[in-house]
């Protein structure tokens, strides 16, 4: 099948070929006259502008050979014959200055025949500075019918001569120069729509005439680039013509070329410019005729087959334009038409049909949509854990579903039982977190497990109540069904007044539902497998803290500060998650560092602080073939690099570290500087504060620390806080001290009193344990808790004290209370830095 170029519609096959060949024939016509015109006003514009030209440099000559005439007659005076033939030079420039008045010329000269100057007078210009032309140049020009033109001063002047014999028989040469200027030149006749200009080629000319009614500056070449450009292209080539359209009108130029007489290297060109406007006007008028007529043919040949057509495709293109729309989705189409009756029975058939395909199309599009809402809606299930944000999900989806305005999503607490609000939309009296009333739908549904339908008895809405909870007029509830039994509901409503709801809304709704069931477990399984993470976790950190007793709690301080920067940054769930993670295991690579190490008293030497350095990587390389759902092993690997690039294990800096891990650096710092050590005591909160702000830049990101500061003069977490905080004493420490005393006590005495003395010691100070029924004894100088007595903490730390003062009580009746002080200080002493502050607070010193 031949497909045509013009389309499948049937008037479209008659009246584009129509228009088209019409069109051709009227743009042929136009093209063809305005080319005719146009080559004939150009032919008849280059005639009258050689002509003009041609008639300027012949009237040129014409003044020439006036002033030759006149030279002539001049020269044949006998009172000028007497004059050159006797006269003195003064007296022969007095005669020809008379002469030059007489015969109106710029310069009149009189020189002999080898072209000396013999008496000169001229205006304006010195006659030594005027070069004249020899008798060959002369009879040259006078030979080819040309003016004579020499150079004079700045510009140039047009040559006469004739030769004078004076009395004596010698042979003189008679000249006059006239300069060419404005006045030379406006005195040609060149007619009123035509313009003459002189010029050697520079910008400024030598002569202009314009034609009446222009204005001279329009036409000048130093102010007018358009003319500049006219006048280079014109004479490069004076052969042809140009076209010049400018301000004062639209011209053609024709130039000729005269060489000057002294030098015909040099010329000086005669441009004259004839004014074509109204050869143009006249053309473009013929071709706006042509073009309209042309366009008039064009309209009537169109509306005459529009006319003949129309009656026969209208009926036809009416059914192809619904058809069309039809096919594009549009099943409103419909035909209404007036034409033959098997076109009209075709019509009626085909309205009939898309009335069938716009039911079916509705019912389609509706069920895709269904659709394509669940696909999105079980794809954004996955995409957070936030159940709250789940559910305004859902519903928002359900009521997009269903086209209703009210909705709203109930949850049963597991421990009480209760019914409450987590979501809705469309009921201004209800907030997320209000409890639901009884005997509504949702707790019905709730309570038996199965959906329920709230639809008007008629379409009359007096006959029936809204809905109680959410004041809806039409709605749909089913459960959130698992194995265990309801956990929620999930209720539909509209308060359209013809709005009813349908079984098949009952299974799409239940549908829903069952994803939202789906999606609540899945975050609760995430919400155990975290837990068990955070368990495992800190179990590890415990595992790494009893290395080292003297850090006992660190980790778990570490991740409280972290917790609180992170809080204060602003940090996503999941990088509080993965700091937290990060801030217990951050010293699991002390499990490689020997407790020698780790749990030596004093300063650290510079090899085994650089085994120390290893820890970070240690650690990471643990945690490294850990699953881990957040990023922990990096933050673990870099959490003792600098700011300033100094740090370790990878000298990273600034944002090169990452963020978790500046995070982890302050934190763990500021644990450090404020917990005790067994080489020092632990600052204060405002010092280790004091040192952060110090090193914010070099070791810390000051961000952080600002953030960190923030944080910790805030709330619960006020320095005056934690500084009351630290200074309380735990039962385990207080414990701790009282038994290294005891110790220390003990052992003083038995290194100056001897194993004898020290052995009465402990006898005597057992016998009055046992009368008090305290559960401790002395056994080799060690104080021993006796095993199947249970003490609360309480209780432990009173005995201790209690056993403590009678040691002292004994040990002063053996040495004296001097010697008894002195052991003591010496316990004190002995103790580490942490210990021995908690020892000054509890109130033992030399001076009890």
């Amino acid at each position: 099948m031949i497909k045509s170029p013009f389309g499948r519609r049937l008037g479209s096959q008659i009246i584009w070929p129509l228009v088209i060949v019409s069109v051709l024939i009227g743009i042929v016509a136009t093209v063809v006259s305005v080319r005719v015109i146009g080559d004939f006003t150009a032919e008849r514009s280059e005639e009258s502008v050689r002509a003009t030209t041609e008639y300027v440099i012949a009237d040129l000559g014409h003044h020439a050979s006036s002033s030759v005439r006149a030279l002539t007659v001049l020269a044949m005076q006998p009172g000028f014959q007497s004059i050159i033939t006797s006269g003195t030079p003064a007296e022969i420039e007095g005669h020809l200055r008379f002469a030059n008045e007489a015969l109106d010329v710029d310069m009149i000269v009189l020189s002999d025949s080898r072209g000396g100057v013999v008496a000169a007078v001229s205006s304006g210009v010195d006659p030594d500075d005027v070069y004249l032309p020899d008798r060959a140049a002369w009879e040259t020009a006078i030979a080819l019918g040309k003016p004579v033109i020499i150079p004079y001063g700045t510009g140039y002047a047009l040559w006469s001569q004739t030769d004078v014999v004076d009395g004596s028989g010698r042979e003189r040469v008679l000249g006059s120069a006239l300069i060419i200027d404005d006045e030379l030149v406006g005195s040609l006749a060149t007619g009123e729509d035509s313009g003459v200009l002189i010029t050697d080629g520079s910008e400024s000319p030598m002569a202009l005439v314009v034609p009446d009614g222009v204005n001279p500056g329009n036409v000048d070449p130093a102010s007018s680039a358009v003319l500049r450009e006219a006048l280079g292209s014109l004479l490069t080539d004076p052969s042809k013509t140009v076209v010049l359209d400018s301000a004062g009108g639209y011209y053609r130029l024709g130039a000729a070329a005269i060489p000057l007489a002294t030098d015909p290297s040099r010329h000086i060109f005669v441009v004259c410019g004839v004014e074509t406007s109204a050869a143009r006007a006249a053309g473009m008028t013929t071709m706006r005729a042509i073009a309209l007529w042309s366009a008039v043919a064009v309209l009537v040949l169109v509306s005459l087959n529009w006319w003949i057509v129309r009656s026969v495709t209208t009926p036809l293109g009416a059914l192809t334009t619904s058809t069309r729309r039809l096919a594009e989705g549009d099943f409103s189409a419909k035909v209404e038409t007036d034409g033959p009756a098997e076109v009209a029975e075709l019509a009626e058939n085909f309205n009939r049909m898309t009335d069938s395909l716009s039911e079916r199309s509705d019912a389609l599009t509706k069920k895709v949509l269904e659709l394509a809402t669940l696909y999105e809606m079980s794809r954004s299930l996955g995409l957070t854990l936030d159940l709250e944000a789940l559910l305004e999900s859902v519903l928002e989806s359900a009521l997009r579903i269903f086209e209703a305005e009210i909705g709203y999503i109930i949850l049963t607490d597991r421990e009480s039982g209760a019914l409450s609000v987590t979501a809705a939309h469309g009921i201004d009296t209800v907030r997320p977190g209000d409890r639901l009333t009884a005997n509504s739908m949702s707790e019905w549904v709730i309570r038996e497990g199965r959906p329920l339908i709230f639809n008007p008895a008629t379409a009359d809405l007096r006959d029936r109540e809204p809905e109680s909870f959410s004041g809806a007029v039409a709605a749909l509830c089913v459960p959130l069904q698992t194995n265990e039994g309801p956990i929620g509901s999930i209720t539909v409503g509209t308060r359209d007044q013809g709005r009813r709801f349908t079984g098949d809304d009952v299974r799409l709704l239940a549908t829903i539902a069952n994803h939202v069931t789906i999606a609540i477990g899945n975050i609760g399984l995430f919400s155990s497998v975290q837990e068990a993470y955070l368990a495992t976790v800190r179990a590890l950190a415990a595992a790494v803290d009893a290395k080292d007793p003297y850090t006992r709690g660190h980790s778990e301080g570490v991740a409280s500060y972290a917790l609180k920067i992170g809080s204060q940054l602003g940090l996503s769930q999941e990088q509080m998650t993965a700091l937290e993670m990060s801030a217990y295991l951050h010293d699991i690579g002390k499990i490689g560092i020997s407790e020698d190490i780790l749990l030596k008293p004093g300063k650290l030497t510079e090899a085994e602080m650089s085994q120390m350095r290893h820890h970070p990587l240690i650690g990471a390389n643990i945690l490294k073939p850990v699953a881990f759902p957040w990023p922990i092993a990096p933050v673990v690997r870099h959490h003792h690099e600098h700011y300033d690039g100094t740090g370790y294990p990878a000298g990273l800096r600034r944002d090169e570290i990452p963020m978790l891990a500046r995070v982890l650096t302050v934190a763990d710092a500021f644990e450090a500087m404020v917990a005790d050590r067994p080489y020092r005591r632990g600052r204060s909160d405002q010092e280790a504060m004091l040192e952060l702000r110090r090193c914010a830049g070099t070791q810390f990101d000051p961000r952080i620390v600002e953030a960190f500061e923030e944080a910790l003069n805030t709330g619960e977490w006020a320095l005056a806080d934690l500084y009351e905080r630290e200074v309380a004493i735990g039962p385990d420490e207080a414990q701790a001290v009282f038994i290294a005393i005891s110790d220390g006590l003990f052992t003083s005495f038995r290194r100056l009193g001897g194993p004898r003395l020290a052995n009465n010691l402990e006898h005597a100070v057992n016998i009055d344990l046992r009368g008090r029924d305290i559960p401790f004894a002395l056994e080799g100088g060690r104080l021993v808790h006796r095993s199947g007595i249970a003490l609360s903490d309480e209780e432990y730390v009173e005995h201790l004290k209690t056993v403590l003062a009678l040691m002292r009580a004994h040990i002063k009746e053996a040495s004296g209370a001097g010697l008894a002080e002195h052991f003591l200080s010496e316990s004190v002493q002995a103790l580490p830095e942490r210990m021995r502050a908690h020892a000054e607070r509890l109130g033992f010193s030399p001076t009890i």
